[in-house]
Formats: C-alpha cells, sequence, structure tokens
C-alpha cells in the first residue's frame, strides 16, 4: 500500500479491477460464439464500436 492510500478507495478500485477483467472476459466469450458487437454493446450499454476495439484488441482489460 502506498503512504498516503486510502484503504476505502483502495478496496473499491480492486473490486472495479475485478469487474472490469470478468466483464471484458465475458464479452470475449461471447464474441468468440458469434455473437455480435451491437448486441452485446446493448447489453452492457457500451457502442458497438468500443465492443469491436475490445474483440479488435485494441481496447485491454
Amino acid at each position: 500500500m502506498a503512504k498516503d492510500e486510502i484503504p476505502e478507495l483502495r478496496k473499491l478500485r480492486d473490486a472495479y479491477d475485478e469487474a472490469r477483467s470478468a466483464l471484458f472476459a465475458g464479452i470475449r466469450k461471447h464474441l468468440a460464439e458469434g455473437r455480435g458487437p451491437s448486441e452485446i454493446g446493448r447489453s452492457v450499454d457500451w457502442s458497438r464500436e468500443y465492443i469491436a476495439k475490445i474483440r479488435d484488441g485494441k481496447v485491454n482489460d
């Protein structure tokens, strides 16, 4: 832990990072199963363009 780190915020950030990683893994799974970027985007409130960037490896978790 950093010297001036706030433990509560660190815990929340760690939970956020875990959730984001899980979400990206789920998106990649459904892309691999043939689901389209538009359908996935609607499910997670992101644009199909952003989902396509995840698919193409331009955005990492």
